[in-house]
């Protein structure tokens, strides 16, 4: 629990980033940055859970609804993002189909309880792995897109270079993790995908910090252009 309480406060990096670079934010990274503000939200109820476990009040709380509804707003909030970001209509129109396909999903978590019962003790069934699918199907297109654009100078300054880096690996890791999650819950393996969801966490917060930090660079690569 303690790695898992790490990996939630370590979203602070990319916040303490956001607010040193907030004058070179692009109209995408502040979608980013409207990411990391619901990451920080459900954070913040998963460390304040954490605090009470260890104070030994016996008071800490089921914090899985609020990781349910993170799941299905983030989604959204990536898919926007990758919206603006990629040129090719066809490639605009799959995402548009992909959330309607995505809200779908979400619905059938209603009878459940995973996303209208605070107290939930259930993980959603379909939106963990669903949002996995799409989120890799986007980043690869985009990769492909920088690959054929070749207007990046220096690519490992360049910020949705590391979004797309953080993404690959956080959605590609909890994808295995994910399609294992509802039978994880109740084995004894729960905390190895525990321990690495929370890496994966670490690691994403990590290259999305990196996004921020190089907020700047933007303006050379559209100058370039």
């Amino acid at each position: 629990m303690l790695f898992s309480t790490v990996s939630e406060v370590s979203i602070l990096i990319p916040v303490a980033i956001i607010l040193l670079k907030r004058k070179y934010l692009s109209t995408e990274l502040r979608i980013l940055t409207a990411y990391v503000v619901v990451t920080l939200i459900r954070n913040f109820f998963g460390v304040t859970s954490d605090i009470l476990y260890f104070a030994g009040t016996g008071k800490n709380f089921n914090t899985l609804f609020f990781y349910n509804w993170h799941s299905i707003i983030g989604f959204y909030i990536i898919a926007f993002l990758y919206f603006r970001l990629v040129n090719h209509k066809y490639w605009r129109v799959f995402i548009i189909v992909a959330c309607c396909i995505f809200t779908f999903f979400s619905a059938l978590e209603i009878p459940s309880g995973a996303i209208t019962h605070i107290t939930t003790g259930s993980f959603n069934n379909y939106t963990y792995t669903a949002s996995s699918l799409i989120v890799l199907v986007i980043v690869l297109a985009y990769f492909y897109q920088l690959l054929q654009d070749l207007k990046v100078e220096n690519i490992t300054k360049f910020p949705y270079f590391w979004v797309s880096v953080g993404l690959l690996f956080f959605f590609g890791g909890n994808l295995f993790v994910n399609l294992f999650l509802i039978k994880a819950a109740k084995s004894t393996t729960q905390v190895s995908w525990g321990i690495i969801n929370s890496a994966l966490s670490i690691l994403f917060h990590f290259t999305i910090s990196l996004a921020f930090w190089y907020s700047n660079s933007l303006n050379n690569t559209q100058q370039n252009e």
